[in-house]
């Protein structure tokens, strides 16, 4: 009797922790680099979500560490045709997509402006 709870108990555990999203892992596909600051890196990681979806995680790493500065989640139209145009200048990065209707502004802690304009 006590083998067969410990079985049930096991069994519904099991179900719990594979419905669980956090022990989702997904696909890593790449990661560039697209700043050529010295003191400051911005990059990009690449993940495939699922069978048709992508997310991309940009970054800013420097000497005291990484900082996440957003996130796009996106599907298999707009990654075949490349969502980002990326350029930069002494003073920011700009980069343009079609992922969001309105431009925004992200600083850096060294000051490097990172200007996401729609195309």
């Amino acid at each position: 009797m006590i083998m067969k709870k410990h079985f049930y108990f096991l069994g519904l555990c099991a179900l719990f922790l594979q419905n669980c999203s956090f022990l989702e892992q997904s696909n890593f596909m790449e990661t560039k680099i697209i700043s050529s600051d010295p003191n400051e890196k911005i990059i990009y990681k690449y993940y495939q979500t699922g069978v048709h979806d992508y997310k991309v995680d940009f970054y800013s790493v420097d000497k005291a560490g990484t900082t996440k500065l957003f996130e796009h989640y996106f599907n298999d139209a707009l990654f075949a045709s490349e969502p980002y145009h990326i350029s930069e200048n002494d003073e920011a990065l700009i980069i343009k997509t079609r992922l969001f209707s309105q431009a925004r502004t992200f600083v850096t802690r060294s000051g490097k402006s990172i200007i996401l304009t729609n195309r």
